[in-house]
């Protein structure tokens, strides 16, 4: 009986403690953003949409006034991204990344990512090819635009993983303001032709 009963009050406990966890919440850039009350979700894990479409569907939802949301799930953690349109940046503020590499200097491995996103938000003017304050520095995404929504969902948790390490090391309020670009990847016109 008493075995029984200790059982039981462990069950109780179990399921208890369960209940008790709660999911923790990141909001990327901040978390006043996303207090917006049109809010559309893109959801990465359904959408048959590829890198392009996406991007372009993020800029249509910006253009109805509302505010584009993604949401990826990682390890109990619930991450919040609103990414952002800009049109007027300046090269020094962005780090631009693929699925594979950093471009910026001579290029990197994205296995540096946290070294490099690490000298972006911790510049303060030293380099001038990065950002001159950490409120400035701009994430960009370019993957190629043919890659489906799982694969923008695995570059987006890798990111943000690499961006929380970060933040606690450096101790001071910083956002991970995220730009999606497809346009790295269309060739430029041709040169026009010359008159004989």
């Amino acid at each position: 009986m008493r075995l029984r009963l200790i059982y039981l009050l462990l069950f109780y406990l179990t399921f208890i403690s369960c209940q008790k966890q709660k999911l923790d919440i990141r909001y990327y850039p901040s978390k006043d953003l996303h207090k917006k009350s049109k809010i559309v979700n893109l959801d990465l894990d359904t959408t048959n949409l590829n890198f392009l479409e996406i991007t372009g569907k993020v800029r249509q939802i910006y253009k109805e006034n509302k505010v584009p949301l993604i949401e990826v799930f990682d390890k109990g953690t619930n991450k919040r991204i609103i990414p952002l349109v800009f049109d007027e940046i300046r090269k020094r503020d962005v780090l631009s990344i693929t699925t594979d590499s950093i471009l910026i200097d001579n290029g990197y491995s994205i296995t540096e990512l946290k070294t490099i996103l690490k000298r972006h938000y911790s510049n303060n003017g030293k380099d001038y090819h990065y950002p001159r304050s950490y409120k400035k520095a701009i994430i960009e995404v370019a993957i190629d635009t043919s890659k489906k929504g799982e694969d923008l969902k695995k570059s987006l948790l890798n990111l943000t993983r690499v961006f929380d390490e970060i933040n606690k090391e450096i101790k001071d309020t910083i956002e991970l303001r995220i730009f999606f670009n497809c346009f790295r990847q269309i060739p430029p016109p041709p040169l026009p032709l010359e008159p004989y």
